[in-house]
């Protein structure tokens, strides 16, 4: 029905909040989709869902929140980790150094990327106000264990606001608020933001559990428009809901239609199969990397690790993916007779045997992660490879990926390229990138070497 909506917007081109019928279906149809939101998400009805045009906007909106009604004093601990986005770092420290209070610590890694939990609540206290984590990171597509993190945490300190970045995993994982609150594993904030999940640029939501809203006055971060109840000469009155206080100003209605768009559709999908079709991808772009590069191609960290391999019936999502006829056996996957290298290459691949291609690849240990790998040579730069490709109509990205603390600090590299992948994807489709990423690299290597 949303996409009804979308089409009646833009034939009509009304605002919301009119007494007119055009206004007033425009405002329920825009109220609609937060309904959509808190049913897919499945949380209850006077929890708070509160419209952005971003996870970025969502995550400075939060910070403020806290800064200005939870973090109190100069002791006050907010923990993040090494693998947050830009958006989760620099508003804490911009607000705390003018604000001359709170703390920063970082959430202790393993070695192969996840939340070491054990060592993190022995070193909260009860300084530690805040706790902000992605649940998936946007350069090496860790998915951590947040409902085990929160159980933990809540279970020692209750009093810690724990917040959570679903900007990269909102699309892959499906969440259930009322199970998670019955678990006591619930964040008490959860923002994402609304391309990551198919919708238009420029949208997303803050969700914020009744209980926090409930316990504290936030304040908004923008002033004006339709948070304003009484407006006098020197003080103004203010709306006490946080969804009209924190929406300031006229919204993206057609992006906010989007949201509703794209989650209808996602309510169809089997999350199940979703993912076994991205880790079959997954799985599948590894196996062509290594089959065209050899040696060449390594697969970090080297972890002292045994696991069992998932058991996915790719046979199932053969018969059943349009995209994937060609591939009609498993036995195609491990043994695929017709991929042939260029002579080219295969002449390029006897010589500079130190070359190498890095990736970031915990699936091997049975580690959950969603469909996005990091690649990075010890030869030439991510954006040399991410330049070439694109003359291949492969559209990749270079560089930090807004997680410069990530790369410097665990990568312990100035960039990556980096792949991701997800339903839309095709199996012909990773078998061209994997031939091109391997083909453009062994030609870099070369063009140094001639040097």
């Amino acid at each position: 029905m949303h996409n009804i909506y979308l089409c009646m917007y833009y034939f009509h081109i009304p605002f919301t909040y009119g007494i007119y019928k055009l206004s007033h279906n425009a405002t329920n149809n825009y109220e609609k989709v937060r309904e959509t939101i808190k049913e897919y998400i499945n949380c209850e009805k006077n929890d708070n869902i509160i419209f952005t045009n971003g996870s970025t906007y969502g995550l400075n909106v939060v910070c403020k929140m806290m800064i200005e009604e939870i973090i109190k004093k100069e002791e006050d601990e907010i923990y993040l980790s090494y693998m947050e986005h830009h958006s989760n770092i620099i508003p804490w420290q911009e607000y705390i150094n003018k604000e001359k209070k709170g703390r920063i610590k970082y959430v202790p890694l393993n070695k192969s990327g996840y939340i070491n939990i054990k060592k993190l609540i022995s070193n909260m206290n009860i300084n530690t106000k805040v706790i902000s984590i992605c649940h998936a990171s946007n350069v090496i597509g860790n998915i951590q264990n947040i409902e085990k993190i929160i159980k933990k945490i809540k279970n020692v300190y209750p009093h810690i606001i724990i917040i959570i970045d679903a900007s990269q995993s909102f699309a892959h994982i499906k969440y259930d608020i009322k199970k998670m609150k019955k678990n006591k594993s619930c964040p008490d904030i959860l923002i994402t933001s609304g391309h990551k999940f198919c919708a238009s640029l420029g949208t997303g939501f803050i969700f914020i559990n009744k209980e926090l809203s409930s316990k504290y006055k936030f304040k908004p971060l923008l002033y004006g428009s339709n948070i304003i109840t009484n407006v006098s000469k020197y003080k103004s009155k203010f709306v006490t809901s946080l969804s009209e206080l924190l929406e300031t100003g006229t919204q993206n209605i057609p992006g906010i239609l989007s949201m509703g768009i794209s989650l209808e559709f996602f309510k169809k999908i089997n999350w199940n199969y979703v993912y076994q079709y991205e880790m079959y991808l997954y799985d599948l772009f590894i196996y062509y990397m290594n089959k065209y590069m050899k040696n060449h191609f390594v697969q970090l960290p080297n972890l002292n690790l045994s696991y069992k391999k998932e058991n996915i019936n790719y046979k199932s999502h053969m018969q059943t993916h349009p995209s994937v006829h060609k591939y009609n056996d498993e036995q195609n996957f491990t043994n695929d007779h017709n991929i042939t290298q260029s002579k080219q290459t295969k002449s390029i691949h006897s010589q500079h045997d130190t070359f190498k291609i890095y990736t970031h690849d915990t699936r091997k240990y049975g580690l959950k992660k969603i469909g996005i790998l990091p690649l990075w040579s010890n030869t030439f730069s991510s954006f040399d490879l991410v330049t070439f490709l694109d003359f291949k109509n492969i559209c990749i990205r270079a560089g930090h990926h807004c997680a410069s603390l990530l790369h410097k600090y665990y990568l312990k590299v100035p960039d990556t390229s980096r792949i991701s992948i997800y339903f839309y994807n095709t199996p012909q489709e990773i078998k061209y990138l994997a031939q091109q990423i391997a083909s453009t690299s062994f030609m870099l290597n070369e063009m140094k070497n001639e040097k």
